[in-house]
This record gives structure tokens, C-alpha cells and sequence, in this order.
């Protein structure tokens, strides 16, 4: 009789089971070179959808997706489906959403690469969201070798740099995602200033009551910013850009409304404008490509705007 490949137990695909074959061998993880770029991958961005480590590793996506749930699991545990992913009404057939789990995060410190403290969950669908913008900006770079980008913690080590948080008036404002330069290799090379705000719907367009969160005191802190040059004595940068990025088109034209309202001058420029499906939408999630950096930004009063242009 032919010999018939061991039968693997079904499991769910929110539990943290083992993989077991034929009720009794365990499948373990021998890590890879691959398992190791998916682990830099994740230290990187908090969060990220399959198909997105896809598009950073490569390969077939298919056996991604099976080593994916390999490396989720006992007694692998190297990386975690975050539980809040399952608030979506229609979790169970989206693409899964992982993050560096602990023993993740020491294998690569134990290759001496460098990773930040696990950070506890707060607003999910905004991180997610924040992640999938700085890695669009990444991943649009891939096929362009004129094109880089320096990214927070290299742009830390600078000695003309101060702390992320950037003094305006009696408080200080955090972008939502770090900071990044993007050098472009042209002639001759620029450099420009980029930070990101990511807009999950949350909070007001406008508030009659200025000490609570709103889009209105976001868009007067960068004007702060920008008419002051703080961004110049703050980070050491020559140029300075806001890249904008909320949840749908009609928020998205009434966020750029307000903008006009208040009269930018020729700072409105400086504000760039997109808009991708949030977490909680029953649309598909932005796709895994390079958009946020191949793709033109909306400006208000201005014409649309490409970051790679010469």
C-alpha cells in the first residue's frame, strides 16, 4: 500500500493551537532567511496584512500565507495575529493582520538588529492605518532606484535633531507616523521633509470648543509650524511636507474645505491629500502597492502633487 501524506488537524484561524499531524507530531518552525526578513518586516511596522509582508518578501504568496500561520502558532509563537482584528464584521474571510511577537523580537536581537519595546494596543484601526501608509511609502521605492527614503530612527541620529514632539505655542503636536526624508537622486539630489497623519473618521472637521481633538487644530498647528520655520530650528529640515490621508472622498473634500476656509495662502501647498478604505469599511483595504509615493496627492488651491517628481 502507497504511503499517504500525514492528515493535518484543521484549526481556527484566531486560536494560537499547534499544527498536528495524524493527531500526534507537532509541526515545528525551523527558521529561515525568509522567516527572518517577515520578522525585520514587522519590527518595522507594527502591524501589516499578509499581502503586504508579501510584497516585501516576495515569493509565492500562497506558502506565505501557510508559514505565516506556521510562525503564529505553538510552540513557534514568533509572531501574533493582533485579537482586535476580529471586530470586523467580516474578519473571517479578510487577510490577516500580524505583529512581532516576543520570541520574534529576539531572534533579531540575537542577529543584533535593533527592536523597539512591543507596544500595547490602542486605537487598532488607526494604527493599522498609520502602518499601511509609512509602508506604501516603502514598498513605491522597490521599483524606483532613484528614489529613497531615510527613515525615523536614522533620521534620530542626527545631531541637529530634536524629539518627535514639536513645540506650537503651549503645547506640543506628535505626527501620527514618524517622520521620513525622501532623497531623490536626480539632478541635482532634493531632499523633502515628510510627516503623515493618518484620519480614521474619529474626530470633528471643525469644534466650537478649541481644547478638544479636531481637524481644525491640527490644520492650525502645521500653520504654526510652517509660518514659524519651526520645522527648520525642531528637525533641521529645509522643506516640510503633511501628508494627509483619511477614509473616504467626501471626508476627504471636506477636510480640504476647511483648509481653504482658513485661508492657507500659499501654505496650503505644503498639504498634500489621499484617501484609502478604514479598517472598520466593508470595501476592500488598500491594496499592497506603492501609492502613497508613486501615486499624486491632492492639494487645495494647488495642482496635484507626485513625491517622486523631478
Amino acid at each position: 500500500m502507497d504511503a499517504t501524506a500525514p492528515q493535518k488537524m484543521r484549526n481556527s484561524r484566531w486560536d494560537r493551537k499547534p499544527i498536528v499531524y495524524d493527531g500526534a507530531k507537532t509541526a515545528i518552525a525551523h527558521l529561515t532567511e525568509r522567516d527572518i526578513d517577515i520578522f525585520k518586516c514587522l519590527a518595522s511596522y507594527q502591524y501589516l496584512p499578509s499581502d503586504y509582508i508579501h510584497a516585501f518578501v516576495r515569493g509565492d504568496y500562497k506558502s506565505l500565507i501557510h508559514r505565516l500561520n506556521l510562525l503564529s502558532r505553538k510552540p513557534n509563537l514568533y509572531i501574533n495575529r493582533p485579537q482586535q482584528q476580529r471586530e470586523h464584521a467580516e474578519a473571517n474571510y479578510r487577510k490577516l493582520v500580524y505583529e512581532l511577537d516576543n520570541r520574534g523580537a529576539q531572534v533579531l536581537r540575537d542577529c543584533d538588529i535593533a527592536v523597539s519595546k512591543k507596544k500595547d494596543h490602542r486605537n487598532f484601526a488607526h494604527e493599522l492605518m498609520v502602518c499601511q501608509i509609512a509602508a506604501s511609502l516603502e514598498l513605491g521605492t522597490i521599483a524606483n532606484p532613484k528614489i529613497k527614503l531615510i527613515r525615523w530612527p536614522t533620521i534620530l541620529a542626527s545631531d541637529k535633531l530634536n524629539p518627535l514632539s514639536i513645540p506650537v505655542g503651549d503645547h506640543c503636536k506628535i505626527p501620527d507616523g514618524e517622520p521620513i526624508v525622501i532623497v531623490r537622486h536626480f539632478e541635482p539630489t532634493t531632499y523633502m521633509f515628510l510627516v503623515q497623519e493618518a484620519d480614521c473618521g474619529t474626530e470633528p472637521i471643525d469644534a466650537t470648543n478649541s481644547e478638544r481633538s479636531s481637524i481644525r487644530r491640527m490644520f492650525e498647528d502645521y500653520l504654526t509650524i510652517i509660518k514659524h520655520r519651526t520645522y527648520q530650528t525642531h528637525f533641521g529640515a529645509n522643506t516640510f511636507m503633511v501628508a494627509i490621508v483619511t477614509t473616504n472622498g467626501p471626508r476627504m473634500n471636506s477636510m480640504m474645505a476647511l483648509l481653504e476656509r482658513m485661508n492657507p495662502g500659499q501654505s496650503a501647498k505644503r498639504f498634500l491629500f489621499k484617501h484609502i478604505p478604514a479598517f472598520t469599511s466593508y470595501q476592500p483595504s488598500a491594496p499592497a502597492t506603492g501609492q502613497m509615493l508613486t501615486d499624486p496627492w491632492t492639494r487645495v488651491g494647488y495642482p496635484e502633487f507626485c513625491l517622486i517628481n523631478e
